[in-house]
């Protein structure tokens, strides 16, 4: 067996797999339990607490399916379905993450917007998976925003950010707001 980097290796793939931040998944789950799956979430903490690693999973959870006929959010995942490794190693056709540290400008908005047009080609949803969203300039925080206003039925995005406090706020009230915290150590120590 290859070797894999710890990240990796003790990376989570379910909610139920995440480890000090049942605030956040709880609530998620209490939501796909109501069938309120909303247009706009935004996770935020600090580096290392699982933002990112939360967004694939809310976007694996929103496009689960066994038989690509029946969508089904699912909280246990106990098999595998059609998009999950995809999703999970960010290779899904659907699931379109950017990281906005490198990729700031309007144009990149644009190339979103453009793409949330069209429908989904292998899931029920599009999800659009924004890292270091506050990292976005001006422009395209305001490009963002008209299609956060109103979102094509079949989209969903998901923002992660190490400063939240740079997120405009036409752009937070749109999302639903989670803040992930450190893993205590003691909570830590007694995963691993």
């Amino acid at each position: 067996m290859a070797y894999k980097v710890l990240s990796l290796k003790w990376r989570p793939q379910t909610f139920e797999d995440v480890v000090g931040q049942e605030h956040v998944t709880q609530t998620l789950i209490n939501a796909f339990k109501q069938d309120r799956i909303a247009q706009g979430y935004i996770f935020t903490g600090p580096r290392g607490v699982g933002k990112t690693t939360t967004a694939r999973i809310l976007a694996r959870t929103i496009n689960y399916t066994l038989d690509n006929v029946e969508y089904t959010p699912l909280i246990k995942i106990e098999k595998k379905g059609l998009n999950c490794e995809a999703i999970m190693e960010s290779r899904h056709p659907d699931v379109f993450e950017m990281d906005a540290a490198s990729n700031t400008g309007i144009d990149h908005i644009r190339e979103i917007i453009s793409f949330a047009q069209t429908k989904p080609t292998m899931a029920k949803f599009k999800i659009f998976i924004i890292d270091e969203v506050h990292m976005l300039s001006k422009q395209a925080f305001n490009g963002l925003l008209k299609i956060l206003e109103e979102p094509p039925e079949h989209v969903v995005f998901i923002f992660a950010t190490t400063e939240i406090e740079k997120i405009p706020v036409t752009v937070l009230s749109r999302c639903q707001k989670f803040n992930l915290k450190r893993i205590d150590n003691d909570v830590m120590s007694e995963y691993l």
